[in-house]
């Protein structure tokens, strides 16, 4: 098992698969392809040009924030890349795309029965899934996919992102895409997978518990406006926002759930702020329930720098001397993305030291899911998700 990546900053959606084409070596051996691209691309273009190029195999993309991330550096938009998988002996790969026409259940569903049809593994349970979303079903389809298989099945997962939280954002695989509905791959993989989820937030003094609710939108927090008790507890960090939009402030201070723990240190799921809305509610990436108690967190810039390849780091979880990392799919959200900017270039120089300088891609999400700690699947934001592909030396 290998990979391969490759980006392209050709505007021309033409132009570019066919740059990124012509450096793919042995196109005949490609077992699986994923794909990630900025909104200035059109999706259903890319879509048919791979399409063509690649007419038996399955692929797999979304759109992503501003950039993507590969072992060559972080890449700004507009920018196309790919991670080519080579894959033999016992292995298969399959994806499954839905719209969101009828219920969230019966969507992903629908793309689970779709991806193990297209690799021939019905009725078995993947290594591993790769799901990609558009935003606002997120918690929903995990539980789906979990009431599917009546077990844990590594996750690793981002939801589509645009530049601007405008709506531009959309998911493909080889066959259809859709600017509103649910994708995946299912892996069955020749070699073993670690995947994991974390945040580099810690929790501050500050908490209160959810009294109002509608949708994604939190109103009250301890029986005031969500608006008041948020800008008292960052000191007024997020200061006059005309348009109510609050997504790159609010990263330096997202709020976080408490899910469990690991040797007495509690580890949470966060949620990001959007927007401040009419009523002094604040909208958020992730559900929010009544009831709920919230912390408000925050995180230095070095634990934002360090933590995607702290994860990765982990995924030598047996004897480092027995074990060989392949490569890894990287996710990693929008929101620290833009607060870091020109410290990426540092998040790509540690993620290759944990990687020995080996491939994979990193898109810049609107959610990530994954596995947490204590083995809970969760959907959160301002973390990090990552699959990581080893073997065993002989």
């Amino acid at each position: 098992m290998k990979f391969f990546s490759k980006i392209s900053n050709q505007t021309d959606e033409t132009s570019a698969i066919d740059e990124l084409i012509s450096s793919i070596p042995d196109l005949n051996q490609v077992a699986s392809l994923i794909c990630y691209c900025t909104e200035e691309y059109s999706t259903p273009v890319v879509q048919k040009q791979l399409k063509e190029h690649f007419p038996e195999t399955p692929f797999h993309g979304c759109t992503t924030c501003h950039g993507i991330m590969t072992e060559s550096g972080f890449h700004s938009g507009p920018v196309i890349g790919v991670l080519v998988i080579y894959d033999s002996g016992i292995n298969a790969y399959g994806t499954g795309i839905s719209d969101f026409k009828t219920s969230v259940f019966d969507s992903t569903n629908s793309a689970i029965s779709m991806a193990l049809t297209s690799a021939n593994r019905q009725g078995e349970v993947p290594d591993l899934i790769l799901l990609h979303s558009t935003p606002g079903n997120e918690e929903k389809i995990m539980a789906a996919i979990d009431q599917r298989f009546g077990s844990t099945v590594p996750i690793i997962g981002g939801s589509a992102a645009d530049n601007k939280v405008s709506g531009n954002w959309s998911i493909f695989t080889e066959k259809s895409s859709s600017v509103n509905g649910i994708s995946l791959t299912a892996f069955f993989s020749s070699q073993s997978i670690y995947t994991s989820l974390s945040s580099g937030h810690t929790p501050t003094d500050y908490s209160g518990v959810v009294t109002k609710t509608k949708d994604r939108v939190m109103l009250e927090i301890d029986g005031r406006p969500a608006t008041t008790v948020y800008d008292e507890w960052t000191n007024f960090h997020l200061g006059n926002n005309e348009d109510g939009y609050i997504f790159e402030k609010a990263t330096v201070y997202p709020l976080g759930r408490k899910v469990g723990s690991s040797y007495s240190f509690p580890y949470f799921k966060l949620s990001h702020p959007i927007r401040e809305t009419e009523n002094n509610g604040i909208e958020l990436f992730t559900d929010i329930n009544e009831n709920d108690t919230i912390y408000l967190m925050s995180g230095c810039k070095q634990q934002l720098i360090s933590r995607a390849a702290s994860i990765i780091n982990t995924s030598y979880y047996n004897d480092m001397e027995l074990e060989e990392k392949l490569g890894a799919i990287n996710i990693f959200c929008a929101g620290p993305m833009l607060h870091l900017k020109q410290d990426m270039n540092d998040v790509c120089e540690q993620i290759n030291q944990a990687l020995d300088g080996l491939p994979y891609i990193c898109p810049f999400t609107f959610g990530e899911q994954g596995r947490l700690l204590g083995g809970e699947h969760a959907h959160g934001n301002l973390m990090v998700s990552s699959a990581t592909f080893y073997r065993l030396k002989k």
